[in-house]
């Protein structure tokens, strides 16, 4: 019997790549997106449609009684959730002396906030079910130059093990953890392909090996608490592919700007 997932942040990268994962095993998906309507219409389309059961839903997630309230809006219009895939983010490259009270209660309200109020929704309303987080392989490392985006990842690493106790064994609560997937903006081939090196895989991560990761963990009904790193093993070497362990490498000027979930 096919499953009904929501998946936040789904009409771009990862986001996108795990929702056309979820259709192709005949999954239902709910995408959000926030801002890229164009591209999530276009998801639409290429899943197969509404005929398919997927859908559209467009909500600002730093808005927190939007994100609140998106799982009972849907189960108001008859749906019923299986799943919930946390994956809408906003990364700052940020030292933390940069960060003022602003700006680290940005980066907690779409990095924690904002899935822990759809994680308490999907328990409340659906009873039964599965919960997959998007993390950063950085939560396994100490990173003073994407501090608050950071912090707010290791919260909700803990929550997710927290939940994971609390919610069993009615729901599953894990996460995924991923490494360099795709290239920052600017950053040259000859670049990236240095970063590569310092992986110790190396080996990028691929936006299709985090889908695989998330369907693995929608199904393995003994899995519950666990984190996935999909990082060529970032995380074994504190959590950085600059080659220097325990220091993450000053941010370029042109680097130095805010990516937002779509």
């Amino acid at each position: 019997m096919p499953t009904t997932v929501l998946i936040t942040g789904a009409a771009l990268r990862i986001g996108r790549a795990i929702a056309k994962a979820f259709a192709a095993q005949g999954d239902r998906v709910v995408i959000h997106y926030r801002h890229s309507a164009a591209a999530a219409r276009e998801l639409l389309a290429e899943i197969g449609g509404e005929v398919r059961g997927h859908r559209l839903i467009q909500a600002d997630l730093a808005d927190l009684d939007a994100a609140a309230q998106l799982i009972p809006d849907l189960l108001a219009q008859g749906l019923r959730l299986d799943g919930l895939v946390n994956n809408a983010s906003h990364y700052s490259r940020r030292l933390l002396r940069d960060c003022d009270q602003q700006a680290m209660a940005d980066a907690f309200a779409i990095n924690f906030f904002a899935p822990f109020a759809l994680m308490r929704a999907f328990a409340r309303h659906c009873q039964r079910g599965y919960i997959i987080n998007l993390l950063d392989q950085r939560v396994n490392a100490v990173d003073y130059q994407a501090g608050a985006y950071a912090l707010a990842k290791k919260a909700l690493r803990d929550a997710t093990e927290a939940a994971a106790l609390e919610w069993a064994p009615a729901i599953r609560v894990n996460a995924v953890a991923p490494g360099l997937v795709l290239p920052p903006p600017g950053t040259s081939p000859e670049r990236m392909a240095a970063l590569i090196q310092n992986i110790p895989s190396r080996e990028r991560s691929t936006e299709e090996e985090v889908a695989e990761a998330c369907l693995y963990l929608a199904q393995a009904r003994a899995v519950t608490g666990q984190i996935l790193y999909i990082d060529g093993g970032l995380h074994l070497i504190g959590g950085n592919a600059t080659g220097e362990r325990g220091r993450q490498e000053q941010a370029p000027a042109e680097e130095n700007k805010i990516r937002t979930s779509p």
